[in-house]
């Protein structure tokens, strides 16, 4: 999906904005900015993050790069689709995301779209991991072929 350039906007208040080509303008605040110090893989420069939540698109959110707004990425709750997805996450995992309150701890997948969303899928073997409250992130890479990259994330009926 390729996305025309957009730069993000600060304003007096330190409400800043993303203009997106399919979402339009964004505006978020430092305090929505998920930090992944390791950025993710194969953008592993690309550090700071936003989730963006549109009715339209439930279950799904999307999740915006603040540095390179071409750079998004649709994301949904494993759980949605895959009600058993269970995967390892070690104690290091979460002491990187500063773990106190397993409350504040949410999983999400990467989605790959199809022109056929039945044929979407899902990548289970590198979840989105993010603290809600310290606003930390990290992609965790499973290093078993328990979970595919490429699960659907439609059944057939």
């Amino acid at each position: 999906m390729e996305m025309s350039a957009a730069k993000p906007i600060a304003n007096a208040q330190n409400v800043m904005q993303l203009e997106h080509p399919k979402l339009g303008v964004i505006a978020y605040s430092a305090d929505d900015i998920f930090f992944f110090p390791q950025g993710l893989l194969g953008y592993e420069r690309q550090k700071h993050y936003i989730l963006v939540e549109r009715e339209e698109h439930q279950p799904f959110l999307w999740m915006l790069n603040t540095e390179d707004t071409n750079l998004n990425f649709l994301i949904i709750d494993p759980q949605v689709f895959y009600p058993e997805y269970e995967p390892n996450i070690s104690k290091r995992d979460l002491n990187e995301l500063q773990i106190d309150n397993p409350q504040s701890l949410f999983m999400y997948v990467i989605i790959t779209l199809d022109q056929d969303i039945h044929k979407s899928t899902g990548n289970l073997s590198a979840p989105i991991l993010l603290n809600m409250t310290k606003r930390i992130g990290k992609q965790l890479v499973l290093l078993d072929d328990k979970y595919s990259t490429k699960y659907p994330i439609h059944k057939p009926e």
